[in-house]
């Protein structure tokens, strides 16, 4: 989940929102998964680093594409996360 996080905040700082909000979709869906959420001072870190792609789309496309990420398996988000 960690790895899928750090992909979304290293895609965000990239410009890319929709591949921003899909990894870490992703990783949301995982740590739910197994368990396991991020700390206060995790969750507040990766939403600055969110913020530039959630500023990029409107809220409905936001929810959309988070859904999207939510529901990849760990090798559709490996892929995401690997393709630039």
């Amino acid at each position: 989940a960690y790895l899928f996080e750090d992909w979304a905040s290293l895609a965000a700082r990239q410009a890319d929102a929709r591949r921003a909000l899909r990894l870490a979709g992703a990783a949301s869906a995982m740590r739910e998964e197994i368990g396991t959420p991020l700390t206060p001072t995790e969750e507040n870190h990766l939403e600055l680093a969110l913020e530039p792609a959630r500023q990029a789309l409107d809220a409905e496309t936001q929810a959309a594409i988070w859904a999207e990420g939510r529901a990849m398996s760990v090798d559709q988000a490996t892929g995401l996360a690997l393709s630039r």
